[in-house]
């Protein structure tokens, strides 16, 4: 028989029932909500990374930015240095590796306890975790700012931001007034204007003078949060303006107010919004090169700034972007709860700008300020997070960053010191428990998308002119919660249509393009990246420069791919009809035959309506993969083809399945377990394909080798035998940890909500019960002698651990919930443990119709997903635990895949 490693995993996380987190004593003197208290249950062991593994070490080696990492927000920085190392010992155990620390309001009651930001003591308690953070392997980035939007105290009118009017023939500079967002003692002010130089220099020198009192290691990365800046305009902006556009641009103000001739006022106005991008760039640069001569890189969202996003990003060492509310997926039985949901969307294309700035550029990460408002508070269940978390690795995000973590003394009531819009990753928060299991994969992808470099074919050019030259007045941002920026142009049109597709690709911009170069036989970026081919999307708008680069490309030996149109008109006004003439009259030179194919010294440009046709001449390869609802993406190296797949639809998938790469052998590396094995593998008419068993839900890892594996143990492929066994017998429940009480122990005659039993302390309870249930394999089963079993928890509120016979089997936080349980069911009489984690929701809406005071924040205080006052109160209670019957279904191994098409 094959050696087996799908059901390799062994449950590692058998610490006692003591020792887990949240456990309240179950005695006549229970813990309770308006008692100050220290969570109990403390962080899981750390997950074995390399479980299931033959000799040959499969998974990479993790260091700190492999695991997830989380924004640490510090409320009035009321820190004290036990209770630093108690949060951070908390969550260096549960699975995180990097923290970003942001100084916000405070904490009602706490006044005494508050610490300037930046002040001594301030660095004192810095200098402290960035120690402690460096003893446990954690990362830590800092805000040089409180809250967010960079400024405080120091910014004087001179310095803070500005916008301006067209009055007439006219421009009036306004200064604003705005303020630092959610800052707390030490860190209210105004905000620094982002345009200018002199302001940036000046927010940077103070922090640099108050930085002088920290001593340790400088953060890893300094972090800009989301661009949320309202102004417009910089003290420079008339002499930059003239200096790079090639006019004053007082001569046209009525032209940029949208008065007079509506074809010149676009142009004026264009040339505005290009000169605020490149302003801000160049700042975005400044500070950058700044944290990198004090030995720190710049963790930097672009998104919401009036600039090119992708120079932006790039600007930064870590670009990061942002996801806004709840996705859909097709995942069967996944919970989309949308009277919890913000009608806020995701968007792919968005997300996509970060990690293409990233690649085309050469970073090592692309970080994501993740999972903010996936639903209203306290409703967020493992689940949920796993599924976001498949859709960032999917488009490129190789460090996910909860949103996020507050900080909370050891002692304090529960539901502990919170920040408004968190999916409050905290000891106190009943998913804390089994959350090490959801970090150990989230790690285990990460490990694998941040090794090698990306393998993407298509650089697909973002024609932000198109966008800048499209009329109006003003500024225009290119925001996370509106994405029609993208999402309704022939970009985004195209953009989709390759993903769709199975073909990969990076945005990349005007001036990433000029710094690309054609090889032998590919593209190559300016941070070292290959790619097959650029596509240039029906843009209408192109600058000379760019056009230029496109058919220099196309002379030196590159594919050039052009949809729909060739671009007929230059942005700006200046000397623009001259422009447009030689823009003409460049692509006049391009000769296009009937195919729309015209050649180029050693290489192409090619004209058509259809994209296939278009990849086809470029000789760019597809994933078929795609045609079976698999989502992936790919790395490369010397030695293989990394993939990370989910399948997010509806459906199992059982069956053969092609991949574009080459190889020898292909490892199967199941990321939720750790367990890896040689995928069976054929070549079927010049083609590899992989046999592929993954639920609706799954992710894995394929490693297309080209040179093969022979040290592995062959990847299990089972079959059923045998109709599932639904457990029928009464099942006794005991609440084991959790609160605010421990109800009384219970026995159910099926499974379901415990939310049911007559008990009214089950209703208000948050944590861990039990379910106990004998089982008798011969009874139960016709099969005789199966090769193992699978458990199928059905509808579980929210994840779970199971135990058979005393024996730790797994843990299961997401969809399928199912289980292997390998050979470890007996003949004769089992027992059968599952102790079921349910979300807090419950607990926290007994503290509303009680009345407690416990939202004592101070600024917004807690506010609900929709940003109106939090009250629980009327809530209707979340079913919690095992809802639906749970099965056992025999399955035997294949030994031989040849009679499967």
């Amino acid at each position: 028989m094959r050696k087996l490693a799908a059901w390799a995993f062994v449950f590692a996380l058998t610490i006692g029932i003591r020792d887990l987190p949240g456990a309240e004593p179950a005695s006549s003197n229970s813990v309770t909500v308006d008692d100050e208290s220290t969570p109990s249950w403390a962080p899981l062991d750390e997950f074995l990374l390399h479980r299931g593994e033959s000799k040959s070490n499969v998974w990479p080696t993790v260091r700190p930015e492999m695991r997830p990492g989380a924004i640490w927000w510090w409320p009035n920085s009321a820190v004290t240095k036990n209770d630093l190392s108690w949060n951070l010992e908390l969550y260096r155990k549960a699975g995180w590796g990097n923290l970003s620390i942001v100084g916000i309001y405070g904490v009602r009651g706490e006044e005494e306890r508050a610490i300037d930001l930046f002040s001594p003591k301030w660095f004192e308690m810095y200098s402290y975790t960035t120690k402690e953070a460096d003893r446990l392997g954690i990362n830590i980035d800092l805000t040089p700012g409180g809250g967010w939007r960079w400024g405080g105290p120091h910014v004087s009118r001179d310095f803070a931001e500005q916008s301006f009017r067209v009055d007439g023939d006219a421009i009036s500079v306004l200064s604003k007034r705005d303020a630092v967002k959610r800052a707390g003692k030490g860190g209210k002010g105004l905000t620094v204007n982002p345009y200018s130089n002199a302001a940036v220099t000046h927010h940077l020198d103070w922090f640099d003078r108050l930085m002088t009192a920290h001593q340790g290691n400088p953060p890893r990365a300094f972090y800009y949060d989301s661009f949320e800046n309202t102004g417009n305009w910089a003290p420079e902006f008339l002499e930059e303006f003239c200096k790079r556009r090639g006019y004053p641009l007082e001569d046209q103000a009525a032209l940029l107010g949208g008065e007079g001739d509506s074809e010149e006022s676009r142009r004026v106005v264009a040339d505005y919004r290009r000169t605020l991008s490149e302003l801000l760039i160049d700042r975005v640069r400044e500070i950058a090169a700044w944290g990198d001569q004090r030995g720190s890189g710049l963790r930097m969202q672009a998104h919401g700034a009036p600039a090119n996003l992708l120079d932006m990003y790039a600007a930064a060492s870590i670009p990061e972007t942002e996801v806004f509310g709840a996705s859909k997926f097709a995942i069967s039985g996944f919970r989309r709860d949308p009277q919890w949901i913000r009608a806020d969307q995701q968007s792919d294309m968005v997300n996509r700008f970060a990690s293409s700035a990233s690649h085309v550029a050469g970073h090592a990460l692309t970080t994501s300020e993740s999972f903010t408002w996936l639903r209203n508070h306290y409703h967020t269940s493992l689940a949920h997070l796993k599924a976001e978390s498949d859709k960032l690795l999917l488009n490129g995000i190789n460090s996910i960053f909860y949103h996020g973590a507050c900080f909370s003394p050891e002692k304090t009531a529960w539901p502990g010191w919170l920040f408004y819009a968190s999916t409050q990753a905290n000891p106190r928060n009943s998913i804390f428990r089994d959350i090490p299991v959801l970090n150990a994969y989230i790690t285990r992808c990460q490990s694998v998308l941040q090794s090698g470099r990306p393998h993407n074919d298509v650089l697909l050019y973002w024609p932000v002119d198109d966008l800048w030259m499209n009329g109006g007045t003003g500024e225009q941002r290119f925001t996370v919660h509106h994405p029609d920026w993208i999402e309704k142009t022939a970009c985004g049109e195209a953009g989709r249509w390759l993903d769709k597709h199975g073909y990969t690709f990076d945005f990349v911009s005007d001036e990433q393009l000029q710094k690309t170069d054609c090889g032998e036989a590919d593209l190559q970026t300016q941070g070292g990246n290959r790619y097959r081919t650029v596509l240039v999307p029906a843009a209408k708008v192109m600058t000379l420069g760019t056009a230029k680069r496109l058919i220099e490309l196309g002379r030196d030996g590159a594919t050039v791919l052009i949809w729909k149109r060739l671009p007929d008109e230059v942005p700006g006004w200046f000397d623009y009809g001259e422009r447009e003439q030689q823009l003409k009259n460049l692509f006049k030179e391009v000769d296009f035959d009937a195919d729309g194919m015209s050649a180029l010294g050693r290489g192409k440009l090619m004209l058509h309506d259809d994209l296939e046709t278009l990849l086809s001449a470029a000789g760019v390869e597809r994933e078929a993969m795609v045609d079976q609802g698999i989502q992936f993406i790919r790395r490369i190296d010397s030695k293989q083809v990394s993939y990370f797949i989910a399948n997010h639809t509806s459906e199992s998938i059982d069956r053969w399945v092609m991949i574009a790469s080459p190889c020898q052998s292909v490892v199967m590396m199941d990321p939720m377990t750790g367990t890896s094995g040689l995928a069976p593998l054929r070549q079927r008419n010049g083609l590899t394909e992989v046999f592929l068993q993954i639920e609706s839900g799954e992710t894995r890892i394929l490693r297309a080798v080209v040179d093969g594996e022979k040290d592995l143990n062959a990847w299990a492929v089972k079959r059923s035998v045998g109709d599932p066994i639904t457990i029928s017998r009464p099942w006794e429940l005991k609440f084991i940890e959790g609160g605010p009480t421990l109800p009384a122990d219970a026995s159910l005659d099926r499974v379901g909500s415990w939310t049911e039993l007559p008990d009214d302390e089950a209703k208000r309870f948050a944590g861990a019960v039990r379910y106990t249930v004998k089982v008798d394999v011969p009874e139960a089963s016709s099969v005789s002698q199966p090769d193992g079993w699978i458990l199928d928890l059905g509808d579980v509120r929210e994840s779970a651990r199971v135990w058979v016979n005393d024996q730790p089997i797994g843990v299961v936080v997401a969809h399928p919930f199912r289980i292997d349980l390998g050979q470890h069911l007996k003949n004769g009489e089992n027992e059968l443990a599952i102790e079921v984690t349910n979300l807090s929701a419950n607990r926290i809406r007994d503290l509303d119709r009680r009345g407690v005071d416990w939202k004592k924040f101070e600024d917004i205080n807690f506010v609900d997903h929709l940003y109106k006052p939090f009250d629980a109160s009327k809530w209707s209670l979340e079913a919690s635990g095992l809802l639906k019957p749970v099965t056992l279904s025999p399955y035997r191994l294949i030994e031989s895949l040849d009679d499967i098409p």
